[in-house]
């Protein structure tokens, strides 16, 4: 009974070319627009000099010999990675928040073991800075205990990680991992493609609805069980989902050579999880009221358009912005957590903050399916 249920429903979903042209094509398409809009801006600004204040604490820590150390770090070509401006820190704010920023951030050395990086928004020379300071923090524990116990030796000590210290930060801090703020367009249209996936799944429900459709009307009085006949479209509708996903990826990886920065494996892991979470937003969608199928879509495309714009598809910094002022909506925004994972899986690799992110997407799949499920079973007909 399943594996007939099944096989019908797969050539459903097969037969919905549209739908299938529309989410492959139209993401293909705009990922090689971003593709020759994006790759061409971030090589030149590569090797840019950054502006940065730098705010020391009291000169018997050492802290003056930091701030001249980080003017010595240098890019592959020689070109100087830092441009110091020595300030106390209501200074160095005061030009972080001026309409046009004399700086790109604040590193904060009045605490070495706690040392800050303050900055407005997101982008390349953040990046830049982010990787530094957290080269710092890797020896922050070193130059504390020297403060502790040897005070006098501070300035060797942080002599001697010259050459170390600068290689860190070109090979891990900028070359490990993709710096290109850009990438976040890609992260993106994969949270697109997955969210679109609810297209499919909102027909589902819609097909054993009997006042939604003929198809609903004998499937409610056919002795089918309707949790195993949903169960049956949702795995259907999400090999062809799936299929698609994927193909996008692969194009993405090995067409445009776009470097997501994390291994690859959890890429495509990521973007899977987020298939079936698309297909549980429609699934959920469509046992919502007795709203028509135009309105469900209409919901549907509202947030597909909506929570792309809020994760940042349109505004790179959009999801900063709104983890600023409003960090709920990124909590529930579907695109918004999808995307975060693909930027912690970049920046962090497979980490506390990749795993709060995937853990998200589970959750909220499991919640949209078992709600959707226990909708399913309370409707019922007076007449058909």
């Amino acid at each position: 009974m399943f594996s007939n249920i099944f096989v019908s429903r797969f050539k459903i979903v097969l037969r919905n070319k549209d739908s299938i042209l529309w989410s492959l094509v139209f993401a293909l398409a705009l990922g090689t627009l971003f593709n020759f809009a994006f790759k061409s801006i971030y090589e030149n600004a590569q090797n840019t000099t950054v502006d940065v204040a730098v705010v020391e604490g009291q000169e018997e820590f050492g802290t003056g010999n930091m701030s001249d150390f980080l003017k010595e770090i240098e890019y592959e070509d020689g070109t100087k990675m830092l441009n110091i401006k020595k300030v106390d820190i209501d200074e160095a704010k005061k030009m972080l928040d001026a309409k046009e920023p004399e700086i790109s951030g604040i590193i904060d050395l009045r605490d070495m073991s706690d040392i800050k990086l303050i900055i407005n928004e997101s982008g390349l020379k953040s990046s830049i800075l982010s990787s530094v300071v957290s080269v710092l923090r890797q020896y922050s524990s070193i130059i504390v205990e020297t403060i502790k116990n040897d005070p006098a030796n501070i300035n060797s000590v942080i002599e001697s990680f010259g050459d170390e210290t600068n290689e860190l930060v070109k090979s891990e801090g900028l070359a490990g991992n993709n710096k290109d703020p850009y990438v976040t367009y890609f992260y993106n249209l994969i949270a697109m493609m997955a969210v679109m996936a609810s297209m499919t799944g909102v027909g589902i429900p819609e097909s054993c609805q009997a006042n939604q459709s003929e198809v609903g009307k004998r499937v409610d009085c056919s002795p089918i069980n309707r949790v195993l006949y949903e169960i049956a479209g949702l795995l259907s509708a999400a090999i062809v989902k799936l299929a698609i996903t994927i193909t996008g990826v692969c194009y993405f990886i090995y067409v445009l050579k776009i470097d997501f920065g994390g291994d690859i494996q959890y890429v495509f892991l990521t973007a899977i999880l987020a298939t079936f979470l698309g297909l549980s937003l429609g699934f959920f969608v469509g046992h919502i009221g007795s709203f028509s199928k135009k309105t469900r879509e209409n919901i549907l495309t509202a947030i597909v358009v909506g929570g792309g714009f809020l994760s940042g598809l349109m505004v790179a910094n959009m999801k900063a912005i709104i983890e600023v002022n409003c960090p709920f909506i990124n909590r529930i925004n579907p695109s918004a957590v999808i995307s975060d994972a693909f930027y912690a899986l970049n920046m962090y690799g497979v980490s506390d903050r990749y795993y709060r992110s995937i853990i998200s997407i589970v959750v909220m799949t499991i919640v949209f399916i078992v709600a959707g499920l226990i909708m399913s079973r309370r409707k019922s007909y007076a007449s058909l």
